[in-house]
């Protein structure tokens, strides 16, 4: 099927935001066109957004959550990114509990309202690198403790830190902890730039201080982000991290067409 205008839908989460494409009936866009979704996600001459999501059929499951970043190139997993699709397709399939498959396996979500769940996959471990404890929460992540987050130059900081670290990079976070407020700003790759929230990121700095403060067993932490609050939710025994549940909002800002080309 040839289009001239493809269907998407804009969601957020916590100021994390992406391009859904609904691919359950027709595949409208072959996703290798790397230059074309990076125009996409462009804030001055596309949409505007930090990913984009295609949402697939799948047999076993409810979809299959296919994510890209805004530089036009599939990533790992993305949390803020898979609670926003699995709000669109639990109101698509209008269901309130999904299983779904992405790039790093499976995962479930649930939903209530415009607040969405969803189960992460375990945390093993994390490495001491001479950049900071590196943790793979679904994406790998660095850990900076700074004093104010919000006082760091988070894109050149974190551009430098991103590149010096490997060719491949990670996602840089800074954060702090006072007394158990914890704050993050986070420089993603792929995106290339600091993002208003970022669910790994949280994702991996709850897990970080969980085991750094020697915390075992069921463990409900909040983070702040420039976008807003996540939760995250874990088991802890030893370093080891199981029902790992990330949770705050996801909603839909609006719907549109782009064209398949566009005018330059």
């Amino acid at each position: 099927m040839k289009i001239e205008n493809l269907p998407f839908e804009k969601f957020q989460g916590t100021g994390n935001d992406f391009i859904i494409l609904d691919f359950f009936e027709f595949e409208f866009l072959d996703l290798h066109q790397r230059e074309f979704i990076e125009r996409m996600c462009d804030r001055r001459f596309g949409i505007g957004a930090d990913g984009l999501i295609a949402v697939c059929k799948e047999d076993g499951y409810d979809f299959r959550m296919k994510y890209l970043n805004s530089d036009g190139r599939f990533s790992t997993f993305c949390g803020n990114g898979s609670r926003c699709a699995s709000a669109y397709v639990a109101q698509k399939l209008n269901l309130k509990t999904l299983n779904f498959i992405a790039a790093d396996g499976p995962h479930s979500a649930w939903i209530k309202d415009n607040f969405v769940s969803v189960k992460m996959q375990d945390i093993q471990n994390y490495e001491q690198t001479p950049f900071g404890p590196l943790i793979q929460s679904g994406s790998p992540h660095l850990i900076r403790e700074v004093p104010n987050p919000s006082m760091v130059d988070v894109f050149t900081q974190g551009k430098k830190l991103r590149n010096d670290f490997s060719s491949e990079g990670a996602n840089i976070n800074f954060v702090s902890n006072n007394n158990g407020f914890i704050q993050i700003a986070t420089y993603e790759r792929g995106v290339e730039d600091k993002t208003l929230s970022c669910g790994t990121g949280i994702t991996a700095s709850a897990y970080f201080y969980a085991v750094k403060n020697g915390v075992q067993g069921d463990i409900v932490q909040t983070i702040e982000s420039e976008g807003g609050t996540l939760t995250v939710s874990l088991h802890l025994e030893g370093k080891i991290a199981t029902n790992v549940i990330l949770s705050g909002p996801a909603e839909w800002v609006y719907s549109g067409f782009y064209p398949m080309n566009p005018i330059r």
